[in-house]
């Protein structure tokens, strides 16, 4: 005879599901680091650093010298759209005077004249968030092994045995390496992100 299965009485949402899977992993790595005496090691010597990964990314230099590289090469095109939406609000404008004066002929000649001219826009501007997303993940995706070797960096440097990032309950001021890793991302890249 088989058991029936039994299944938990609560789940959690999936959002949170992986937050608390990552914060159990960490307090698995912290309650084996508290266990390294039984593994021959020292628990006096044991230290730890804490990195803030959303604050390390959008302020490290490589990110910021993206984004301005980025700005650069959507401007002509952003500069179009905003021409054609300038555009679409003075043929709006005339065709709302037209009705109100109305000359009802006028008035669809530009309705006539606006709805292909309103679908032109709308595409442009999906386009140009749909490239500047790729674009933005890409540049992204170039900067996070800098970003994670500066982490390694900076952790065998200062005798780190554990870091760990976002998504944990409390972190100490005193085990923050955020600003100094930021400071060593800066040295690696002078002068590359300047507004």
């Amino acid at each position: 005879m088989t058991m029936p299965r039994r299944e938990p009485t609560a789940r959690l949402p999936d959002r949170l599901r992986g937050r608390c899977c990552l914060q159990w992993v960490c307090a698995l790595l912290l309650a084996l680091t508290a266990a390294s005496p039984v593994l021959g090691q020292s628990t006096t010597g044991t230290r730890v650093g804490y990195v803030d990964m959303k604050r390390l990314i959008d302020n490290s230099p490589q990110v910021r010298a993206a984004r301005l590289r980025l700005q650069r090469e959507f401007d002509a095109a952003n500069g179009l759209l905003r021409e054609d939406e300038l555009r679409l609000r003075e043929l709006e404008q005339r065709s709302r005077d037209a009705e109100l004066a109305g000359n009802v002929e006028a008035a669809r000649a530009l309705q006539s004249e606006i709805a292909p001219l309103q679908r032109s826009v709308a595409r442009t501007r999906d386009r140009l968030r749909s490239d500047l997303d790729a674009r933005s993940e890409q540049e992204t995706s170039r900067a996070w092994p800098l970003i994670n070797d500066a982490i390694a960096e900076y952790a065998r440097a200062n005798n780190l045995d554990l870091v760990v990032s976002s998504g944990t309950v409390y972190v100490s001021g005193r085990i923050d390496i955020t600003d100094r890793v930021l400071d060593l991302l800066e040295q690696d890249a002078p002068g590359e992100a300047q507004p």
